[in-house]
């Protein structure tokens, strides 16, 4: 597995990465504005599933353009749906900018699902805070954890179907998160990487 993060794009610099299977088959984690981009951090690999930590428009903004051109799948968790084709809802018309392409037929999933892409399989963990169909995805030892956690920090809770008690639900899920590893790279939507270690010890919102 390799994973590729490209530089932040739009006017959120909102982070999106690449994780290409071992067949140079490969899987986006959001979609922000910066179609050309990503499609040049492909490289030679092929683009086969999009999948969509939550339905914000920084995470969003090339769903529908990347899809027509290389035929990836979309994938959202099912209460984000409707934010792929309502820009009330992505809240791109609530900060006063142009609308998305809408994506209306994504591929819906729920917590405790599998996404598999070759020998990558992306679990789906529901961590509902950011937004009621925000997630993480957690593959190998990498939790692709969106706008839920950040390095330090955690995603806002003052917007359109965003709920503080969901989030605080949603940090003592990951504060108590154990598995098959000793620990997890922690790859956000915005900022630095961390690693849940550093995270359990250090921000005040795992504490």
């Amino acid at each position: 597995m390799e994973i590729r993060q490209l530089a932040p794009l739009g006017v959120c610099q909102t982070n999106c990465y690449l994780v290409i299977s071992e067949s140079n088959n490969a899987v986006l984690i959001d979609a922000p504005e910066g179609t050309d981009e990503i499609l040049a951090g492909l490289g030679d690999a092929k683009l086969r599933k999009i999948l969509l930590t939550h339905g914000h428009f920084d995470h969003i903004a090339s769903v529908a353009e990347l899809a027509e051109k290389t035929g990836a799948e979309v994938f959202v968790h099912k209460n984000d749906v409707k934010k792929l084709s309502d820009d009330y809802l992505n809240l791109s018309r609530v900060f006063g900018l142009p609308g998305i392409k809408p994506y209306p037929s994504p591929t819906s999933f729920d917590d405790g699902d599998e996404i598999v892409q070759d020998e990558l399989v992306f679990r789906v963990l529901l961590t509902p805070g950011h937004t009621s169909g925000s997630v993480c995805f957690i593959v190998g030892d990498t939790i692709f954890s969106g706008d839920t956690l950040f390095k330090g920090s955690r995603g806002r809770t003052d917007l359109v179907d965003a709920s503080e008690s969901a989030m605080m639900k949603s940090l003592a899920l990951l504060r108590d998160f154990t598995g098959e590893y000793e620990d997890y790279d922690i790859l956000s939507g915005h900022g630095s990487s961390t690693t849940l270690s550093y995270e359990k010890k250090t921000n005040p919102y795992l504490r």
